[in-house]
């Protein structure tokens, strides 16, 4: 538990720094693997392990992050814009392995384990960075729209809303899709191979 603990804090730390930074609430659950083994404790995750929307089977970690905003409709001159105090913000929860045998294992096996999940909590956080940068992207949208009713500001909205949306999934996955180098490298900083 003191390496989970370590992880919320990094966490946290990583995420509220700057003044820019969107609103973020990040929250960390975990599911249980068991396994003596790199081989068991594999099986294990693919049992266990979050289910990542496109992809195949399951995931180490996985985060989960809804939009949030508390932008308010107002009439003025003749036009309807959003309050300007409001904020875009994020609820983000943060999905880890929990190892049972953990303090029981083999040393090695131990380090590998505590290794690759140091790397999910910073591939996680990537993933909340990049959804950062499109809340700042959303609460700007919000910020600069007006409409002559707040009626058409709201169907604008919607439309203004969907590429942005779509960017940030593609993003998110490409993310997903280029991050085997890193992790490679990141294992070989520790004198680790994936699969050995």
């Amino acid at each position: 538990m003191k390496f989970l603990a370590a992880v919320v804090a990094f966490t946290s730390v990583a995420l509220v720094a700057g003044c820019s930074t969107p609103p973020t609430d990040v929250r960390v659950s975990t599911y249980k693997v068991s396994g003596n083994s790199l081989s068991a404790l594999e099986r294990s995750l693919q049992v266990h392990g979050p289910s990542v929307p496109g992809s195949h089977g399951r995931a180490f970690a996985a985060v989960e992050t809804t939009f949030l905003h508390n932008f308010e409709t107002v009439e003025t001159s003749g036009r309807c814009r959003f309050t300007r105090r409001g904020r875009v913000g994020l609820r983000s929860e943060v999905i880890l392995p929990e190892w049972r045998q953990r303090a029981s294992a083999d040393p090695d096996l131990r380090a590998k384990w505590d290794v690759i999940s140091q790397y999910a909590v910073i591939h996680e956080s990537g993933h909340i960075k990049i959804s950062q940068k499109y809340a700042r992207v959303l609460e700007s949208a919000y910020k600069n729209a007006s409409a002559p009713t707040c009626e058409a500001l709201e169907a604008q909205m919607v439309d203004t809303i969907r590429p942005i949306a779509a960017a940030h999934v593609a993003e998110q996955e490409e993310f997903d899709r280029t991050d085997p180098p890193r992790f490679q490298r990141y294992l070989r900083r520790y004198g680790y191979t994936a699969g050995s």
